[in-house]
């Protein structure tokens, strides 16, 4: 999330985000100051202090590129499995180092709202874009009643991902199986 002003450089942009995530690996989001990116990116505090509102969002930021490459996938033909693929791949992300970290700055986005917000546009509305997305190709295709609630059944298939990532409980791929199941059993015409 950039604030206005001088346009980014692509380069130092992404210098920073690479320092940020590394500073986060090693020492973790309570160590982790404007200060300290600078330096490991060799660019100015001004720079970062231009670009990002607060610590929150530009580590929110940095965690995110680390869990959007782990969550890439090509869909394939049926819908259904796409969401049951997608699902599984953000359950893992989050069982590993970057679901660590965006759980601590989900936490720290209860103070800082720029945090949060961050989260929201760099995940949360992308995220949700792809699953509705797969749905409705589910109730083209006919695999879904056509008045399924899809904006009911994202709230339960993420609310509940982050349910587990919070409280530290199971992210397995048969629980995220078991989670497609149990949303999608009042919609399903058909298995794909």
């Amino acid at each position: 999330m950039a604030a206005a002003g001088r346009p980014r450089s692509e380069e130092s942009h992404k210098a920073i985000l690479r320092a940020a995530y590394d500073l986060l690996q090693a020492d973790g989001f309570a160590r982790f100051t404007f200060e300290r990116v600078a330096a490991a990116a060799g660019v100015s505090r001004s720079t970062i202090y231009r670009w990002w509102p607060s610590k929150g969002a530009l580590a929110m930021e940095s965690a995110l590129g680390a869990l959007l490459a782990e969550v890439k996938f090509t869909p394939g033909p049926s819908p259904v499995e796409n969401i049951r693929t997608r699902l599984r791949l953000v359950a893992q992300a989050l069982k590993g180092r970057p679901g660590k970290f965006i759980a601590a700055m989900l936490a720290e986005g209860q103070q800082d709202p720029n945090t949060t917000l961050a989260f929201t546009e760099g995940y949360i509305e992308p995220a949700r874009r792809n699953i509705r997305v797969q749905l409705r190709q589910a109730i083209d295709q006919g695999f879904i009643r056509p008045d399924f609630d899809i904006e009911i059944a994202i709230d339960v298939a993420f609310g509940t991902l982050y349910h587990q990532l919070l409280l530290r409980r199971t992210l397995e791929p048969d629980w995220v199986n078991r989670l497609v199941d149990l949303i999608l059993t009042g919609g399903l015409i058909r298995q794909a």
